[in-house]
């Protein structure tokens, strides 16, 4: 079990004094249970400087052209023929492949299951991480696996503008690292957005995106559970793969919130529904206190009865092979590390890169494909010149723990934790079968389209989602419009970690929205629900700060405590931007192919063109599916 796991389940304890041994109890019993997250993978075992050294001499021979990038794959036997040495260094593979997945995230579970329905199609998915641990599955644990070897570990440059208390190594960034990528270690909210979001894809270019057109694919994977939402069968369906409903446990403080925002004039509301304003006790992806990620929906039914899809895990690709031709640019496989071997494998149709939003991009540029003067500084032979890594957003979050509990504290002492964890082992109910439940959505003055959310709300126990005794405060801005750059580690851009400049609130208008929506919510503390409950605005943790010196009520002082504790809620979007040709920041078309490159698409979060209005892992799965359908009609 790593570290951070450990230390986070010790503060479920009473305190220091009994953690100790009580500790040792609650992590063995979680441990037999459900098993635990493994070493970080290594790709490289004892073998990395010499994999480096290889990666960059095989660089220059594709800037030199000396060598045919899939000589090994012709009909000639390999003891009939001479050899570069740099073939030498691959393991041969006998199997070429249809279609190569990069990426067993919540985006390539789902092609990689669509896909091979097609019986004729070979299939390989190439993950880098695990497969998904059955701890996982535990919504009241999920805070921990971010930071754990289940995560790229990603932080963003640090800047004073924004995540100042993280300023010495700036924000950091969440990116599963698992088959089922990050919807095996988010918060499981299912979140489909606006309608206005999609209509503005369409209208900006992108045939094919409007809201009517994209809805059956929502509803294509959507398996609803929930009795009160699914007899809405215009949004919904009971029918698709994943899981949706609400969790099985709610605490006293979920009652209180919701009456609360009543109070306050809201309206309970279908989310994802026809009118998004409003709030609600959230949807998830889960089935009745279990995590459903898109590898527990889409891929681990199927992996083991379909002999067409080969399913690769722990392995890093470190490379797209293009092969350019007199003027065409066409994708015909992959490089990638496994157990400190280096492998090659082919794609006949197409490559399709389901990395994620900052992967994606990082793949792309470091095989040649992205911003021309900035590649060839690094001396990597371009291709293509794309604005690849650009158009980088991500709802921006103020998370405050600053609801004071008294009478509806979830703090309990140890028999009464040990307890819940056989509960939810036998009956899946309990604080271990829930995280945060209570969301609103607000249009704040300034609003870019009328009737929609500008603000997302929510609320979370601070520093653990099952025992308590302050709640956070989350005001998070859903329409960004700063926009920042990911780009590749000049030092070592194949291994190194890619440079995330995010420029979070660059524009003022951003700030704006935030400061408004900090002034609606901190309404709540006035309601007669607030008063009832106890709930107490305690302001003390949050001013440990130069923001101590404004005034307390002031725009200048919530400004401050912006700037402090602002953090990206982890929906990157953006870098493969999605657009029309003339569109000078697009990377791919509306069939999300890449501009410039035959047999080569990015299916992920990256090509969305603007983020849409709430968490991002029910929209990736629907542009999951509709890319699945456009791969299919190109090459039935």
């Amino acid at each position: 079990m790593t570290a951070n796991i450990t230390d986070d389940l010790c503060k479920i304890c009473d305190g220091r004094i009994e953690c100790a041994p009580t500790a040792i109890l609650l992590i063995s019993l979680i441990h037999t249970l459900y098993g635990h997250i493994g070493k970080e993978p290594d790709y490289f075992r004892n073998n990395k400087e010499e994999l480096t050294k290889r990666s960059k001499s095989e660089e220059e021979l594709y800037k030199k052209r000396k060598y045919r990038p899939f000589g090994y794959f012709d009909n000639i036997n390999r003891e009939d023929r001479e050899e570069d040495e740099e073939e030498k260094n691959y393991e041969l593979i006998d199997v070429d492949y249809d279609f190569i997945i990069i990426g067993g995230g919540t985006a390539g579970c789902v092609v990689a299951s669509r896909l091979s329905e097609n019986r004729k199609w070979k299939i390989l998915l190439v993950e880098a991480g695990p497969e998904e641990p059955k701890i996982a599955l535990i919504p009241g644990l999920t805070s921990e696996f971010q930071g754990s070897a289940l995560d790229w570990q990603y932080t963003m440059r640090p800047k004073k503008g924004f995540c100042q208390n993280q300023v010495d190594k700036g924000c950091e960034v969440v990116q599963g690292r698992v088959l089922g990528g990050t919807s095996s270690i988010n918060d499981m909210a299912y979140v489909r957005g606006n309608p206005a979001d999609y209509d503005e894809w369409a209208l900006n270019g992108n045939e094919g995106w409007a809201f009517s057109q994209i809805l059956p694919y929502f509803k294509y994977s959507e398996g609803n559970y929930d009795k009160d939402i699914y007899k809405n069968k215009i949004y919904h369906s009971t029918q698709g793969p994943l899981d949706v409903g609400r969790y099985p446990y709610v605490d006293d403080n979920v009652d209180v919130l919701l009456s609360a925002f009543n109070e306050l004039g809201y309206n309970y509301t279908d989310i994802n529904g026809r009118n998004q304003l409003g709030f609600m006790r959230i949807q998830t992806m889960s089935y009745f206190g279990e995590r459903v990620s898109a590898f527990t929906a889409f891929l681990e039914p199927i992996k083991k009865l379909r002999s067409n899809l080969e399913i690769v895990s722990e392995a890093l690709v470190t490379n797209i092979i293009i092969e350019e031709t007199r003027d065409i640019i066409k994708a015909l496989g992959i490089d990638y590390i496994k157990n400190g071997t280096k492998f090659r494998a082919r794609a006949f149709k197409e490559v399709i890169l389901c990395a994620g939003a900052i992967n994606s991009p990082k793949l792309l540029m470091q095989s040649g494909i992205g911003p021309r003067d900035y590649l060839e500084y690094l001396e990597i032979k371009t291709y293509n010149d794309l604005p690849v890594g650009a158009n980088f957003h991500d709802h921006l979050s103020v998370c405050l723990p600053v609801i004071k509990l008294t009478k509806t504290a979830t703090t309990f002492k140890f028999p009464e934790k040990l307890k819940d964890i056989t509960t939810y082992y036998t009956k899946g109910t309990g604080p271990l079968s829930a995280n945060f439940q209570v969301m609103a959505f607000f249009e704040t003055s300034i609003s870019d389209i009328l009737g929609t959310p500008d603000i997302e709300i929510r609320f979370k126990g601070h520093n653990s989602n099952m025992y308590y005794d302050k709640i956070d405060m989350c005001v998070s801005l859903l329409t960004p419009k700063s926009r920042g750059q990911v780009m590749l580690n000049a030092t070592d851009p194949i291994f190194g970690n890619p440079l995330i400049y995010p420029n979070f609130l660059k524009d003022p208008s951003d700030e704006k929205k935030l400061l408004e929506g900090i002034h609606e919510v901190v309404k709540l503390f006035d309601t007669e629900v607030f008063k009832t409950a106890d709930f107490e605005f305690d302001p003390r943790s949050i001013l440990n700060n130069e923001c101590k010196n404004y005034e307390k009520v002031s725009n200048e002082f919530w400004s401050c405590i912006i700037r402090y504790f602002s953090r990206p809620l982890h929906n990157y979007v953006g870098t493969c931007k999605m657009g029309p040709m003339k569109d000078p920041e697009s990377v791919v078309d509306s069939n999300l192919r890449v501009y410039g490159t035959l047999n080569l698409r990015v299916v992920d979060a990256s090509i969305m063109p603007k983020i849409t209005r709430g968490s991002t892992a029910a929209p990736v799965i629907m542009i999951a599916e509709k890319a699945s359908d456009l791969i299919k009609t190109t090459w039935y």
